[in-house]
């Protein structure tokens, strides 16, 4: 049995069902399954699993049922496919989309690929339907950013230990701040269960989001790194899409600012849990295509001025969905205490993003980028909380241009003397585990607790807000 094996076998991230289905509890997944199943556009009634597969696999569907009165093969949803290919190898990447799920209700599920259960026979994962939209349960979701980092061995030991935190935290999905696999976010650096070696199978190797994935459907936000049509096919998200009016596709940018014209993802889309409405944004720009302007005013002039298609749709959805709690997740910092990774001037102030979204009550905006740890003091009354957590996995920066705004900031320089540095109250991190890390949010009605969570799950400079609503 491999470690992802045990570890789903031990998480929440999977219960067996032997008793409801009569199969033994020790079996082993199929050679021809590349990625372990994993969840995505966890929205009203309805989730997304994904797979891979070799070639040699010609068909794919997923059953499922609801936990306590139906077994895991009581319903049937057919799989789409995708050819991709990873490094040099052909696969298929498989779809399927489970709807008309009961409201906050726990389903387990099998996925099935020419006829063969590919986790084996024992394997039923299990994840939880979205909280219904304004019910006031209490629910947590998890916040990374920055990761997706091995070195030549193919190991990120830091990573893992985040992923396997967050694995064990209750939290209902889970949502990114981009920069999603390095150096490109190419397939290849998306990986899989089999190929291993320099930056390679740093997200669905078996020791990174395979360990969560099968229970906690992720969104993820564009960053810098991986402007490529692949974040779209591994991070489907159809309905969350669709309900929102959003958009989820490649689109051609030219040529603002002398950028050559070039094909990047357009992503953004919002979705509902309970109370709160969530807003994944995009806010990045190709480090590679920078022309006469700079990174930052590349992204404001492609997505942020009054004409961009993001700006309209964001103002629209704003005022026609008010909510008692919101949040916005986007890559580029509003406020930044690294010295390389600065704040973005083009989307921080009231005249900016940072401006609109105050406008409209959002809460809370998580960004990352910076490869830090942060936790900004709004600029002004009325304006939101910002956040920047990038210590998911990638390399870490340090904190050497402590902003005013900065009220506890934790960074890293591997090639000082002394590694660890702090803003604010905080006190600088003396080990590595200290600073990798990710936020568990919980929403209770009003009330927003965030709690960073480094990789050996010590939370520290909690925060609980309530808001006006």
């Amino acid at each position: 049995m491999t470690r992802w094996q045990r570890t789903l076998s031990t998480c929440a991230a999977v219960a067996f069902v032997s008793a409801a289905l009569a199969v033994p509890t020790a079996a082993s997944p199929s050679a021809a399954l590349t990625r372990a199943p994993y969840l995505t556009d966890l929205v009203a009634r309805h989730v997304t699993v994904n797979w891979a597969t070799t070639t040699a696999i010609g068909t794919g569907h997923v059953t499922y049922g609801k936990v306590g009165s139906e077994t895991c093969r009581t319903h049937r949803a057919p799989a789409t496919v995708t050819p991709i290919m990873v490094g040099a190898v052909p696969e298929y990447q498989w779809k399927a989309q489970l709807t008309g799920l009961a409201k906050d209700a726990a389903y387990c599920y099998r996925v099935v690929g020419g006829g063969v259960a590919l986790l084996g026979p024992g394997l039923a994962p299990i994840f939880r339907s979205q909280v219904p939209r304004g019910s006031t349960k209490p629910f947590s979701f998890a916040v990374l950013g920055d990761w997706g980092l091995v070195g030549p061995s193919g190991v990120n030991l830091d990573q893992q230990h985040v992923i396997e935190q967050i694995a064990a935290s209750g939290a209902r999905f889970a949502v990114t701040t981009g920069d999603t696999a390095y150096p490109d976010g190419s397939q290849l650096n998306y990986g899989d269960l089999q190929q291993t070696g320099s930056s390679t199978s740093s997200i669905f190797g078996p020791s990174f989001w395979t360990l969560a994935g099968a229970s906690i459907p992720l969104f993820n936000a564009q960053g810098n790194h991986g402007l490529t049509v692949d974040a779209l096919t591994n991070w489907p998200q159809d309905k969350a899409v669709a309900s929102s009016a959003g958009r989820y596709q490649m689109d051609t940018y030219c040529c603002t600012n002398d950028t050559s014209s070039a094909s990047y993802p357009s992503e953004w889309y919002a979705f509902n849990a309970g109370p709160a409405r969530i807003y994944v944004l995009e806010a990045a720009w190709d480090n590679s295509n920078v022309g006469s302007s700079s990174i930052y005013g590349n992204d404001h002039d492609a997505h942020w001025t009054v004409d961009s298609a993001e700006y309209q749709w964001l103002q629209q959805d704003l005022a026609a969905h008010p909510t008692s709690v919101s949040f916005a997740i986007f890559h580029f910092p509003l406020y930044s205490s690294n010295a390389t990774e600065t704040g973005d001037p083009w989307l921080s102030g009231p005249s900016n993003l940072e401006g609109w979204l105050a406008d409209h009550g959002v809460d809370i905006v998580f960004n990352g980028h910076a490869h830090i740890y942060e936790r900004n003091a709004p600029s002004d009354a009325g304006m939101p909380v910002s956040y920047v957590t990038g210590g998911g996995g990638a390399h870490l920066e340090p904190v050497s241009a402590c902003t005013p705004l900065a009220q506890y900031a934790i960074g890293w320089d591997y090639s000082a003397v002394t590694h660890g540095s702090a803003c604010g109250t905080a006190t600088a991190p003396t080990a590595l585990d200290q600073l990798y890390h990710y936020l568990l949010v919980t929403v209770d009605g009003t009330q927003v607790t965030v709690t960073p969570t480094d990789e050996l799950g010590r939370p520290f400079d909690t925060q609980t807000y309530v808001f006006a609503g």
